[in-house]
């Protein structure tokens, strides 16, 4: 499913637009190993203030549903609790909380007082409650209701996220962003660069390498300790996998269907429209008037069906990421596009094409494919994916409960792992050796490193892997060792033949820019080092090429983007050393007035966010935070 969504991501890369993943911010945090002191309601405890499990439960189904929204736009509602699961929508639950309740201790400490009426005055300044211009209370309880959300939760909620509002106002009171920093930031970002390389890859220099007996031995004696083999340990153990605790927890109709009347939007498909679009971009020194004759020229040939679709846009398109598949983009809803792109394609019929229409990208040209009306999928058709999901859930609160729970029997009646298994119907297996660097799945490093520090037959666990819970016991422990150059003698002249190769290949690719540096022309100097000459137009800080991998490079990009038309220098990649030249920088004065608002608005939303961030950074070490097993 997360390769399916990049994908996609990627695919729609030209105008998809899906903010609220902003809100979700990423981290881990250490699961606490019983016995629990927080109270059996508490899920979640930031410093003083505690987040019962109710409320963690309502805070995960809206991440979910924001989610299963986004699956159902993607994929119209073909998507399985697996999906789900690997999105890890709980910790990103619990890193909002966390976040969140710390900034509101934060507040509280700093004197902010937030009022009945101040959240009064915020829900009535809501235009989304407003009915004829004025608020209407009516209007706002019924969205609420619309929405399965309880008036109390609602105020409460916006009365946290005043507090901090009025946080952030006051840590961004003296936040500004100066016209130069405005333009400096354009012509980093926004400059378009030409520019000339070569390549020395050392797989051309292997053939000068040369390698006896000598020159190996000496090579392992320096790298001796790249060769060392690590400590390893094997394990016996036994997993507590999800679906054992799923077999015990039952699911009524009354629940699954309970669920499916309070959760409708998870269940509801909206219009979608499959399409193909030809973009055209604005080149350099083309005017508007041209850019859209050129789409009206390509429109004309479609409708007079000279050319085909899909053969117009491999021919015309600038889209790189659709050009190639005949512009095709897929089914896309009214939320994960433009709206001047939507409104453009809404009214066609199937097999229509658009008349060229502009959009700050370019010119495009759309072909309606086929249109899926919207729908909400009937119960009786996600009756069983419900009911796995709600069992699925159910056994998660009491997973690791069990999974303890026959850890403490296997340690207080001194059982061996394969009794325990004999007495709750799991299997014993056991481990290929493994080491902390390289772990076999289901182990972690952190379990690894769990045994290695302590004695051989200690019962270790539960602790949780992409398997389930597992409960441990290190059988056997091999010391770390060097092994004889006779062992490694292969690897190690495979090892020294890519070490010299990559020197001369350096070594050629620094003479190559010394003599460039003093005024050599690159065209010449290539004949002289028998390389072939590059070149890459129209490069920006944010359109990497493959053809020049350092483009890749974010510290070599912002060396080309911070110097002046001229520069000269040397990057690596893979074994291969790339020198180049920068041979013209463009700055576009009328592309930055048309950018400038919101490059300022980009850059003072950087700042706040890092303030943002280094507060919640630093109250996270200063504020004690526990998160219940349970979870």
């Amino acid at each position: 499913m997360l390769d399916f969504l990049r994908k996609n991501l990627r695919k729609f890369a030209i105008f998809l637009w899906i903010a609220a993943l902003a809100f979700i911010v990423g981290g881990a945090y250490l699961f606490v190993r019983g016995p629990f002191t927080m109270g059996s309601n508490t899920a979640i405890q930031v410093g003083n203030i505690k987040i019962s499990f109710p409320e963690y439960e309502k805070a995960y189904n809206n991440v979910y549903k924001f989610y299963v929204q986004l699956l159902t736009q993607l994929k119209g509602g073909n998507f399985t609790d697996e999906d789900i699961k690997k999105l890890n929508i709980k910790q990103k639950t619990i890193d909002m909380l966390v976040n969140r309740a710390l900034l509101l201790e934060e507040a509280k400490k700093e004197g902010i007082k937030v009022t009945d009426e101040d959240v009064l005055k915020a829900i009535e300044s809501n235009p989304a409650f407003y009915y004829n211009g004025k608020f209407s209370k009516e209007k706002y309880l019924a969205i609420l209701k619309a929405n399965g959300i309880n008036p109390k939760d609602y105020e409460q909620s916006l009365k946290i996220s005043l507090y901090i509002d009025k946080l952030k106002q006051k840590l961004f009171k003296n936040v500004k962003v100066s016209d130069k920093e405005v333009r400096d930031f354009f012509i980093k970002n926004y400059t378009k660069v030409d520019l000339k390389f070569v390549r020395f890859s050392a797989e051309n220099f292997k053939k000068d390498v040369k390698v006896d007996e000598k020159v190996l031995r000496q090579f392992y004696n320096k790298n001796k300790e790249k060769y060392r083999v690590p400590t390893q340990v094997r394990f016996e153990y036994m997993v507590i996998p999800l679906k054992y605790v799923e077999k015990s927890v039952k699911i009524t109709d009354n629940q699954t269907k309970r669920f499916y009347d309070n959760h409708p939007n998870y269940f509801y498909v909206p219009l979608r429209i499959r399409v193909a679009h030809i973009l055209l971009e604005k080149k350099d020194n083309m005017t508007d008037k041209q850019l859209k004759e050129k789409a009206e020229k390509i429109y004309k040939m479609l409708i007079a069906k000279k050319i085909t679709f899909k053969e117009a846009a491999k021919k015309f398109s600038d889209d790189n990421m659709t050009k190639n598949v005949g512009g095709e983009i897929g089914y896309v809803t009214k939320d994960m596009v433009l709206k001047k792109f939507w409104d453009h394609i809404v009214h066609l019929k199937k097999g229509e094409i658009s008349k060229p229409f502009k959009t700050k990208f370019g010119y495009h040209i759309v072909l309606v494919e086929d249109i899926q009306k919207p729908f909400e999928r009937p119960y009786d058709k996600v009756k069983k994916q419900i009911k796995q999901y709600l069992k699925t859930q159910e056994a998660k609160k009491k997973w690791f409960i069990v999974a303890d729970k026959i850890f403490v029997d296997i340690r207080d009646h001194h059982l061996s792992l394969k009794q325990a298994a004999k007495k709750y119907g799991l299997k014993v297996e056991t481990s290929k050796y493994m080491s902390l660097k390289n772990p076999l799945p289901p182990f972690t490093s952190q379990m690894v490193q769990n045994a290695l520090l302590t004695t051989k037959g200690a019962l270790l666990g539960p602790d949780l892997s992409s398997s389930g819970y597992i409960i441990y016991k290190m059988m056997d422990k091999k010391a770390s060792y060097i092994p004889k150059f006779d062992k490694v003698k292969e690897q190690v002249k495979k090892d020294y033949i890519e070490f010299k190769s990559t020197q001369l290949a350096e070594k050629k690719a620094k003479q190559f820019l010394d003599e460039l540096k003093k005024g050599g022309n690159i065209e010449k100097l290539a004949k002289k080092f028998k390389v072939k000459v590059e070149s890459v137009k129209g490069l920006t800080k944010f359109t990497p090429v493959d053809r020049f991998p350092c483009s890749y490079k974010e510290k070599v990009m912002e060396q080309i983007f911070s110097n002046k038309k001229g520069y000269k220098s040397i990057c690596s990649f893979k074994g291969s050393y790339y020198v180049f030249e920068v041979e013209d920088k463009r700055f576009d004065e009328k592309e930055f007035k048309k950018l400038k608002k919101s490059i300022r608005q980009q850059l003072l939303a950087q700042k706040e966010n890092e303030i943002v961030d280094n507060l919640i950074a630093k109250l996270k070490k200063e504020v004690k935070i526990k998160i219940n097993p349970k979870l």
